[in-house]
């Protein structure tokens, strides 16, 4: 069995997906990231795969109490930073600026926002900034037509790609983040192009994810092929290097002298609030319900939304944690010691027998992938996507469409 068969192997055993209801407030450590999810979106397109509402004024007010109840409930008081995910979160901005007033106050750090490109001028980009967002990213996926119809990407096409980019990398946020997507069957010239025209205006970085054929999408009966995303994203890797960019985790590409980063999935410990958010603090992994109408009687009742968890004991919690800060770039021994406490032996194993084969490096407490390991990491990610998110996912959108039946059965 190799390594990567048997890190898949553990997590079969380890992370157990279990119903959530009747979960209590989280205990954090140390101060978690905030993620908050705004599901509204005025339009869906066919790639998506995250949970999202068609866009309603109305319920968007109830929505931010609905944040609010939620925040109480758990009772956490600081953050390290907050980031604003969708849906489409900037397309309403008296919404975007009651969250961020709100919950501002809560951190010392970055507020990060996602931007679709459709809602980017330099009007709306300068009242973005004036709310106290200083992160951003847009989603700009593709500069090429079609490869955007290709993905069924709505409210855009190449003019207002082009437009986006120039407009938010002049906008004076701290750090820009630029969004592409690529699928491995399409023309690989097409993504070469993408990346070199995003490079060419200066982003903080530019973030390349291959295509994930998510059960609730268009793309659903179609297949990843994982040595071909390998060999375009290693190509990727050389273009980047030569106009002044490093790979700074599996998929994101950022400027050499940079050391932010922009990033949703590799955050030590974070709370999620919102429908469908997730949070991990170290014990558990807990997604909330997709039903937006569930997930308002529950806050009215005063329970905490979460749906779905998986319970992790220490070793198992080490290695979550370990997967993800290597798919980020660099693991510290020294800091998970310091939250987990000594490394269990088979975690040490697990750690030597990769250094052993090639696919980490280690420099006193610093554990990075090498080229070799970043192949397996990227291997070993979409296999957790399909085998627990989308696993996940797919059993709330269910959950939420026999909620919305019964519903309706009852009127």
């Amino acid at each position: 069995m190799s390594l990567a068969e048997r890190v898949m192997e553990l997590s079969k055993r380890l992370f157990r997906i279990e119903d959530a209801d009747g979960a209590g407030p989280l205990n954090f450590d140390s101060s978690p990231g905030l993620y908050i999810h705004i599901p509204f979106c005025p339009d869906f397109c066919s790639f998506c795969p995250y949970n999202k509402t068609k866009y309603d004024a109305e319920l968007t007010v109830s929505y931010l109490n609905a944040l609010k109840r939620e925040s109480d409930l758990e009772r956490i008081e600081h953050f390290s930073s907050i980031y604003i995910g969708g849906g489409t979160p900037s397309y309403d901005l008296d919404l975007l600026r009651g969250v961020v007033s709100h919950f501002k106050e809560t951190t010392n750090g970055e507020i990060a926002l996602e931007i679709h490109p459709a809602d980017v001028s330099s009007k709306r980009l300068y009242e973005i900034r004036e709310t106290g967002v200083n992160f951003v990213s847009l989603g700009i996926q593709s500069f090429d037509d079609s490869t955007l119809n290709s993905m069924g990407r709505k409210r855009q096409d190449s003019g207002v790609s082009l437009s986006s980019i120039a407009e938010t990398t002049s906008a004076g946020f701290d750090f820009v983040d630029v969004d592409l997507i690529f699928d491995y069957q399409l023309d690989r010239r097409r993504i070469v192009e993408d990346l070199k025209t995003a490079i060419s205006y200066g982003p903080e970085q530019v973030s390349v994810y291959p295509m994930m054929r998510f059960a609730d999408t268009a793309f659903k009966n179609t297949k990843n092929d994982p040595e071909k995303e390998l060999e375009i994203l290693e190509e990727l890797e050389n273009v980047a290097l030569a106009h002044g960019y490093v790979r700074d985790s599996l998929w994101t590409f950022r400027k050499s002298a940079e050391r932010r980063k922009y990033s949703s999935v590799s955050r030590e410990f974070f709370m999620g609030i919102g429908t469908s958010a997730s949070s991990f603090n170290g014990k558990e992994f807990r997604t909330n319900t997709f039903s937006l109408d569930e997930y308002f009687s529950s806050l009215e009742t005063g329970r905490i939304p979460a749906r779905k968890i998986i319970k992790m004991g220490r070793f198992s919690a080490i290695l979550y944690y370990s997967f993800w800060a290597l798919y980020g770039g660099c693991l510290d021994l020294g800091s998970v010691e310091e939250d987990f406490g000594r490394l269990p032996m088979r975690m040490r194993f697990l750690l030597h027998s990769a250094i052993a084969r090639g696919y980490l490096q280690r420099k006193k407490d610093i554990v990075k992938p090498t080229r070799k390991g970043t192949r397996k990491l990227h291997i070993i990610e979409e296999w957790l996507t399909y085998n627990f998110i989308d696993r996940i996912w797919t059993d709330l959108r269910r959950e939420a469409r026999d909620h919305f039946a019964s519903l309706e059965s009852t009127l």
